[in-house]
C-alpha cells in the first residue's frame, strides 16, 4: 500500500523466484532456438519476455531475460523451475552453453500500477525505457530497475541486495502488498504463472502475444501454436469478467452459459472504485465482450475483453 494514498501503486516482493545465469559463446543463439522470442533481438541492458513450450506447445514456464552483457539471466517462477532448468540443460549438446542456478540472486521487488512511475521518480530514481533497465544505488549497493510493461499496466523489476531491501521499501514510501499486486494484475489481465500458466493451457490460450515472435524460426511447440493460429482456434481463452454484484468467487468456480458449464474462474479481485473481476479461461467461441456469464456459485458475470488469440499488427 502506498504511504501517500492518493498514489495507487503496489509493491510485491517476489518470495518464489528462479534465476539461471548462461554463459558461453552460443548463449543467445541456443535460447533462441529453445524460447519462444526473438532473443537475438533482445540487447545488452534490455529484457524480453518468453515461454518454454512442450511439444505440444503447452507453457513449461513464462520467462524474463535479462541481456546484461557477457551472460544472460533468466528468470522464471520458482514452481517451473524444475520443469523449465532440465529442459534447457537437456538440448545442450555441441554448443557453447553453460547454465548454473544462481537463486537467489538478491531480493526481487515488482512495482505496479498507474502510479507505478510517479513513484519511482519521487524516491529519487530515474525511470528506464520500457523493456530496458538501469544500473542504480539502493541502500548503499548496487541494484537493477527494468521497465517492463504489460497490457497497460505499469510495471517495474527492482533488483537490490537483501540488506537494502528495508530501505528500498522506506525510500518508496510502500509496504510490500501481494494481494494488492495480485489485484493489480487480475484488474489489467495480466496471467501468473500457476493461477492462469501452467503446462495444463496453450500459449494460445493465455493469449500470451507479448511472448512470441511470429516471424522467428522454430522452437520447441512451434508447430502447434501456428497451426491454431492459422488452421483453426484454441479450445477456450482467457477472459476478464466484471462480476456483476461485486461479490468475490473463488479459483475454480465454473462458468456458466444457458446452464452450461463453459469454462473456470483462475484468479479474482476486488473493486477499487470499480466492478469486482476475475479472471477466467472460457469455450473460444463464447470469448467475447459483453457476454454474460453465470457463476455455480450464483450471480452473473459480463466478459470485459479476452486475451487476443493472434497478433494485433
Amino acid at each position: 500500500m502506498a504511504a501517500d494514498q492518493g498514489l495507487k501503486a503496489a509493491l510485491h516482493r517476489r518470495a518464489g523466484f528462479a534465476t539461471l545465469l548462461l554463459t558461453g559463446a552460443d548463449r543467445t543463439d541456443y535460447l533462441h532456438r529453445m524460447l519462444t522470442q526473438d532473443v537475438k533481438g533482445i540487447a545488452a541492458g534490455e529484457a524480453g519476455y518468453a515461454c518454454l513450450l512442450t511439444a505440444k506447445g503447452r507453457i513449461l514456464g513464462d520467462l524474463l531475460l535479462w541481456n546484461v552483457g557477457d551472460h544472460l539471466l533468466v528468470e522464471t517462477d520458482a514452481a517451473a523451475q524444475p520443469a523449465v532448468q532440465p529442459v534447457l540443460e537437456r538440448y545442450v549438446i555441441m554448443d557453447d552453453v553453460q547454465i548454473e542456478d544462481v537463486s537467489p540472486l538478491g531480493v526481487r521487488y515488482v512495482l505496479v500500477g498507474p502510479d507505478a512511475e510517479r513513484v519511482l521518480t519521487r524516491a529519487g530514481f530515474d525511470v528506464p525505457a520500457d523493456r530496458c533497465f538501469i544500473e542504480v544505488e539502493a541502500g548503499g549497493a548496487p541494484g537493477r530497475i527494468l521497465r517492463f510493461d504489460r497490457r497497460g499496466l505499469q510495471s517495474f523489476e527492482i533488483a537490490v541486495a537483501p540488506a537494502a531491501a528495508a530501505q528500498l521499501e522506506e525510500r518508496l514510501g510502500l509496504t510490500a502488498d501481494s494481494v494488492a499486486f495480485a489485484a493489480c494484475c487480475v484488474h489489467h489481465g495480466v496471467p501468473r504463472f500457476g493461477p492462469e500458466l501452467s503446462e495444463d493451457v496453450l500459449l494460445n490460450e493465455a493469449g500470451l502475444e507479448e511472448a512470441i515472435a511470429w516471424g522467428k524460426g522454430c522452437y520447441p511447440g512451434q508447430e502447434p501454436v501456428v497451426m491454431a493460429r492459422h488452421r483453426g482456434r484454441p479450445p477456450r481463452l482467457l477472459v476478464k469478467l466484471s462480476l456483476d454484484d461485486g461479490a468475490l468467487v473463488t479459483p475454480g468456480t465454473e462458468v456458466l452459459s444457458e446452464g452450461q458449464v463453459v469454462g473456470h474462474v483462475t484468479s479474482t479481485a476486488p473493486g477499487d472504485g470499480c466492478p469486482a473481476v476475475a479472471l477466467a479461461y472460457v469455450k473460444f467461441a463464447l470469448a467475447e465482450a459483453g457476454r454474460r456469464f453465470e457463476l455455480a456459485t450464483g450471480g452473473t458475470a459480463t466478459a470485459e475483453d479476452a486475451a487476443p488469440a493472434e497478433p494485433t499488427a
